[in-house]
C-alpha cells in the first residue's frame, strides 16, 4: 500500500492525468507478482518504497535526504547500487537550480509531436554529456557521494562489527559469483539449470557481468535525463540478465 501511494503521489509530481496515475497505481496494487514477491518473505516492498522515497526526494530538490535513504537501501539490498550512476548524473546545476523543480519532474504526454520530442531529446543530452564532462565535480554531486557512501559503510561496518565476516559474504561477496538455477527471468535461466551440477570458474561467474555492464550504460546513457523511466528500465535489465 506504501508503494502504491508513492507511485501515485510521483506521478502527481510530474504532471500525469489523475487517471493515469490510478490505473498506474492499481498496476501496481493488483499485480500477482506484487502479492508474490511481498509476501514470499523478502524485504522487497521496503525496498521499492525507499527507492520511490528517493525518486520523491529528488524531485523536490531534497539532496541530502535522498543521499541518506541512498546509503541506507544499498546497505539493505546491493541492487540499487546501479542507480548510482543516473542519479549523479542529474545531479548539476542545469537539473538542480535554486527555486526551480528538479528537471525530472517534467513529464512528456503522448499528445506531443514525435518529432519535437526526438529533437528535444538529441538537444538535451549531447548538451548535458558536454555539461557532465566539463563540469563532472559539483558540490550536489560530492555531498551526495559523501552522505551516502558515509551511510553505507558505518552501517556495514557496523553490522560487520556484530555478525562478522558471515555478513560480509552473505550482503555483498555472494553476489558477486553467484548462480541461481530457478531464476526463471533471466537470459542465463536455461544454460544455468543444464550445467549447475558443473562448477563454473570464477572468472566466467565474473565475465557474465559484462553483458550487463554494457546494458546498463546504454540505458543510463540514453534515459538519464527521465530518472524514474531510467530506474524502470535499468531495474528490468538488471533481472533479465542477472544470473
Amino acid at each position: 500500500l506504501l508503494v502504491g501511494l508513492l507511485i501515485h503521489r510521483i506521478l502527481k509530481l510530474r504532471g500525469v492525468p489523475e487517471k493515469l496515475c490510478t490505473y498506474s497505481t492499481m498496476v501496481w496494487l493488483f499485480n500477482p507478482f506484487t502479492f508474490t514477491i511481498g509476501t514470499r518473505g523478502n524485504c522487497e516492498p521496503i525496498i521499492c518504497s525507499m527507492i520511490l522515497w528517493i525518486l520523491m526526494c529528488l524531485m523536490n530538490g531534497h539532496v541530502l535526504q535522498a543521499a541518506f535513504w541512498y546509503g541506507l537501501v544499498v546497505h539493505m539490498r546491493i541492487y540499487p547500487i546501479i542507480y548510482a550512476l543516473p542519479i549523479v548524473l542529474l545531479l548539476d546545476p542545469r537539473h538542480f537550480q535554486p527555486g526551480k523543480k528538479p528537471v525530472l519532474v517534467q513529464w512528456s504526454s503522448r499528445t506531443l509531436k514525435p518529432s519535437s520530442v526526438t529533437s528535444s531529446s538529441k538537444t538535451s543530452i549531447t548538451q548535458y554529456i558536454w555539461n557532465f564532462c566539463i563540469n563532472m565535480i559539483t558540490w550536489r554531486r560530492v555531498l551526495f557521494g559523501v552522505i551516502s557512501a558515509s551511510t553505507f559503510f558505518i552501517l556495514t561496518g557496523l553490522s560487520f562489527h556484530l555478525y562478522g565476516w558471515d555478513f560480509l559474504h552473505e550482503a555483498l561477496l555472494y553476489h558477486l559469483t553467484r548462480t541461481d538455477p530457478r531464476h526463471n527471468f533471466s537470459i542465463y535461466f536455461y544454460h544455468i539449470y543444464l550445467h549447475y551440477e558443473h562448477e563454473f570458474s570464477i572468472l566466467e561467474k565474473l565475465i557474465s557481468f559484462l553483458p550487463q555492464f554494457i546494458v546498463q550504460l546504454v540505458l543510463i546513457s540514453r534515459f538519464a535525463l527521465d530518472l524514474p523511466f531510467c530506474l524502470f528500465l535499468q531495474t528490468l535489465a538488471f533481472v533479465a540478465f542477472n544470473k
